[in-house]
């Protein structure tokens, strides 16, 4: 028997613990849940589903389940009990930082890709945040490894929304500004990162190389108040920015 509980939109979770190694049984617990699904006037029933469990993924799909997101070892799928039942988004985007980094010199920090695929010969740090990050954590952390400057969140400068980017998703584009807490450049993340430069800012937005969509981004960045981190809190989260 497959155990369940409740979400607060009248559908069904099934709880993971409860799936049956043995292939026949899971057909079996599933088609039974399909049934009382159905009887009891249900709008969805999710599942989620390793990669060590591609029986059973098979078999939920023969029985009229679908994907709805996954990650590298666990997918989610989703069978619509009520035809017209709505099916909250999949996720759509990623998220990626870049920094406005400019020391007491009027020098602004750039760097050069080693797969080099810009038409600007330097760009702005940045880099993507992964599970669970912050942003000021993610910009903060991708500066130091593309440039080794220690370097504080001081505000967010503007959000960019793109499409498409990577595997066929859209792509959020926040930007920070930053104070630079030391000058020395050391390239932590030589793998990715060919050279890291300190270069005048005035020389910047003269030279030819540097595109235009980088030079209006540190324009808005020096005339601009921008956002800040505000102090909020919710009880239950972890963690939550507020940038106001």
């Amino acid at each position: 028997m497959l155990k369940v509980q409740e979400d607060r939109y009248n559908g069904i979770i099934i709880k993971t613990e409860t799936i049956h190694a043995v292939v026949s049984d899971f057909e079996q617990a599933l088609t039974h849940l399909l049934k009382e699904a159905h009887r009891n006037q249900k709008n969805l029933i999710w599942l989620d589903l390793t990669t060590n469990q591609g029986e059973q993924i098979a078999i939920a799909t023969r029985l009229g389940f679908v994907f709805h997101n996954c990650e590298a070892h666990r997918m989610t799928m989703i069978y619509r009990v009520k035809e017209d039942a709505y099916i909250p988004v999949a996720p759509t985007h990623t998220i990626g930082v870049g920094a406005v980094v400019i020391n007491d010199n009027n020098e602004l920090l750039m760097v050069r890709d080693r797969i080099h695929t810009s038409n600007s010969l330097y760009k702005l740090p940045g880099g993507m945040l992964e599970h669970a990050d912050k942003f000021a954590q993610t910009v903060e952390r991708e500066v130091y490894e593309e440039t080794g400057i220690i370097a504080t969140v001081d505000k967010v400068v503007g959000f960019l929304n793109s499409h498409p980017f990577m595997y066929n998703k859209s792509n959020i584009y926040a930007i920070f500004q930053l104070t630079a807490q030391t000058y020395d450049i050391k390239v932590q993340d030589t793998d990715e990162i060919e050279e890291a430069i300190w270069m005048d800012i005035d020389e910047f937005f003269a030279h030819e190389q540097m595109s235009e969509f980088q030079k209006n981004i540190v324009q808005f960045a020096l005339k601009n108040r921008g956002m800040k981190l505000m102090e909020l809190k919710r009880p239950g989260k972890k963690h939550i920015e507020f940038y106001a």
